[in-house]
């Protein structure tokens, strides 16, 4: 045989024994290639059908959005006109905050007016307190003053009562005074007649006093009582003026006591008898108390 016809023989042997495996696969992938169409056309039905529904779904929601839509333009109309009423009451509003305004500043001014009144009120409350104040304070002083004067003029009035009862027993002892001290005159003038003016500084109880030529103010160290007479002793004497024949005024405090006619006078002591004494009306002569004289007096 000829080379190329055993070489095609060969190659035709070697394409049989590949052809067999191939052709076994073919068979096989066509039975699986049939079985997936069939699960392809399975898919597709489904997904038909799943298209259809969705597709109706669309439908429904298209129909849904159109009615939305048109529920919409309803509210924007709606809204619209709406918008229109607020925008007229947005102007009404705006007149009125306007106006509102202009009631602020007017309530502003009258606020600060009225700030002002009551500030002037408060300054003319505490002012007027503080006057007040003052007056109550001048009425309590002049109240207190009025009760000091009222306590000195009822003292006074005591005092003068007093003075005008001690006057009227005065008047009643200067007369008998007087009676006495005539007849001591004339038992003086008798005396003197007789025996002549006294040697000593010495005077009777009825002597006339002598005008004092100064002011003399002492106080009794010593009272003695005897023969129905009071003898005081003070202490002032010749050094400080005193004289034989003074009446001097006996007092205790404001209180009139007696008269202390000087009988007798030392260097730093006088001696007198005690006159117009009342224990029960005015108390008693005693240690202690002042005499006075004035000048001219």
């Amino acid at each position: 045989m000829h080379i190329l016809t055993k070489v095609f023989v060969v190659l035709v042997s070697l394409l049989a024994i590949a052809l067999v495996p191939l052709a076994a696969v073919q068979a096989s992938n066509q039975a699986t290639l049939r079985q997936q169409i069939k699960d392809r056309d399975v898919q597709v039905s489904a997904a038909r059908s799943e298209l259809d529904t969705e597709r109706a779904l669309r439908a429904k929601a298209e129909n849904d959005t159109a009615l939305q839509i048109k529920d919409l333009d309803s509210e924007k109309g709606r809204l619209q006109s709406d918008l229109a009423q607020n925008g007229l009451r947005v102007r009404s509003l705006e007149a009125d905050i306007a106006q509102a305004k202009i009631r602020l500043a007017s309530l502003e001014q009258t606020v600060a007016v009225t700030m002002e009144v009551d500030r002037a009120k408060t300054e003319l409350t505490k002012t007027l307190s503080e006057e007040l104040d003052k007056q109550r304070s001048m009425l309590t002083d002049c109240e207190r003053i009025r009760i000091d004067v009222e306590n000195k003029l009822a003292k006074t009035d005591s005092d003068l009562h007093v003075a005008q009862e001690a006057l009227g027993d005065l008047k009643e002892q200067v007369a008998s005074l007087t009676n006495e001290k005539v007849k001591s005159d004339q038992v003086v003038q008798s005396f003197t007649a007789k025996f002549g003016p006294a040697a000593t500084d010495t005077v009777s109880p009825g002597e006339v006093s002598q005008v004092p030529d100064r002011n003399v103010t002492a106080h009794i160290v010593n009272v003695k009582r005897a023969d129905d007479r009071v003898y005081a002793e003070i202490d002032a004497g010749s050094r400080d003026g005193v004289k034989v024949g003074w009446t001097m005024t006996i007092g205790d405090g404001a209180k009139f006591i007696g008269k202390l006619l000087i009988t007798s006078v030392d260097v730093n002591k006088a001696v007198g008898t005690v006159e117009l004494e009342d224990v029960a009306a005015r108390g008693a002569v005693r240690a202690g108390q002042k005499v006075t004289i004035r000048k001219g007096q």
